[in-house]
């Protein structure tokens, strides 16, 4: 029995601190981030899931079901959209999956059409003519040229043949993020 209230109070210790530590989080960043009624719909039912559960567990064990029903109802009503019938797939994206050029660090030298250039040649993994990508990305066909004549320098992309080119390995790894350009150029 003691193990039982040993384990009890170190779930309920680590939900308190869990739901603390997204509180930090969600307090510090409210400023710098708008977040849509969703996120905090969602934040609220995990907060309730992992607070509520083991509070409720200690001073009401048989109301813990109805705590934890009415947590995955608030996670589910943030996850899905009842009045649109559908689950929220573009919210959660742009927050979940930003642009990955913000994570990366571009090189000192890159302009912010060498991140639209790479980006197309990563999502298609074709090989490319400079009026396709500069129809793509709403760039003129001599900017693209430009910049792929220094990204080509840079060894971020190859030229198969004159006039179309390919993402190179290095050209990989930056997009990913793994390879820091000012090091190197």
């Amino acid at each position: 029995m003691i193990g039982l209230d040993l384990f009890t109070g170190y779930v309920l210790m680590m939900g308190v601190v869990a739901g603390l530590g997204l509180l930090v989080l969600l307090y510090t960043e409210f400023d710098a981030v708008e977040y849509d009624s969703f996120v905090l719909i969602t934040v609220a039912g995990l907060f309730l899931f992992i607070i509520g559960g083991p509070l409720t567990e200690l001073l009401a064990p048989s109301a813990v079901h109805w705590i934890h029903g009415v947590a995955a109802l608030l996670v589910l009503f943030g996850l899905y959209s009842p009045v649109q019938n559908d689950l929220r797939r573009e919210e959660w994206a742009s927050l979940l999956l930003t642009d990955p050029s913000q994570i990366r660090k571009p090189a000192e030298w890159m302009a912010p059409i060498d991140d639209a250039v790479l980006g197309l040649f990563h999502s298609s993994e074709l090989v490319l003519t400079p009026a396709i990508i500069a129809y793509n990305i709403d760039y003129s066909r001599e900017e693209v040229n430009r910049r792929l004549t220094r990204l080509e320098e840079a060894g971020l992309v190859e030229r198969v043949e004159r006039g179309k080119y390919r993402l190179t390995e290095l050209g990989e790894r930056y997009l990913r993020g793994g390879v820091d350009l000012d090091g190197r150029n």
